[in-house]
């Protein structure tokens, strides 16, 4: 029935009855599958842009941490030896000790002085004033000078004065010099003021 009606359909009303047929059936395509398919393939494509700059961001995160790590490696010497060039807090007879065999080692008669320690803010270390008192002839003093310098610690000079004579600056050193030799020179009195840093 429908067939013989479309039959009587002349030649344009059947064209007219296909291309709305299409075009219904290609809208109802578009609207079933390829709208909900596009739709996932934007959902899919901000997934993907997603996952690859988390990706980037964790490649630049390992790479920044093996640098760090090589560059830990380079400088872990380096922080050992800056940890040894701090005298630990709870080792100053140790610190002291030093000084005493380094001026018996030079032969020279010495006076120390050590300063509480100042606590700086936001450090892990602490500053110290350190004196230091000698007699002794010039070779020995010099001796004493190059052993002093030849420490592990870290000693920042701030005055170092050599005079002539019995008495250093206004202080006075109450014991008796070491004997000098013939081929020793004159009695020379070392006074150095320094800092020390503490850990």
């Amino acid at each position: 029935m429908i067939i013989d009606k479309i039959q009587k359909f002349n030649l344009k009303n059947k064209i007219i009855v296909n291309l709305v047929g299409f075009t219904l059936i290609l809208f109802f395509l578009i609207y079933s599958v390829v709208i909900p398919s596009a739709r996932d393939i934007r959902a899919m494509s901000k997934d993907i842009e997603e996952q690859r700059i988390d990706l980037e961001e964790k490649y630049l995160k390992g790479q920044s941490l093996r640098q760090l790590r090589e560059n830990l490696k380079q400088i872990q010497p380096k922080l050992d030896l800056f940890d040894k060039i701090f005298i630990n807090k709870n080792r100053e007879l140790e610190f002291i000790t030093t000084l005493e065999n380094e001026a018996n080692k030079a032969q020279v008669s010495q006076r120390i002085n050590l300063s509480a320690p100042r606590a700086a803010e936001n450090q892990e270390f602490q500053k110290n004033n350190l004196q230091l008192y000698a007699q002794g002839g010039f070779i020995r003093q010099l001796t004493y000078l190059l052993n002093l310098e030849s420490l592990s610690y870290y000693v920042n000079v701030k005055l170092l004065e050599l005079t002539l004579g019995e008495s250093v600056g206004a202080a006075k050193i109450n014991f008796k010099p070491p004997q000098t030799s013939p081929n020793q020179t004159n009695n020379i009195n070392l006074s150095i003021d320094a800092d020390t840093y503490w850990k």
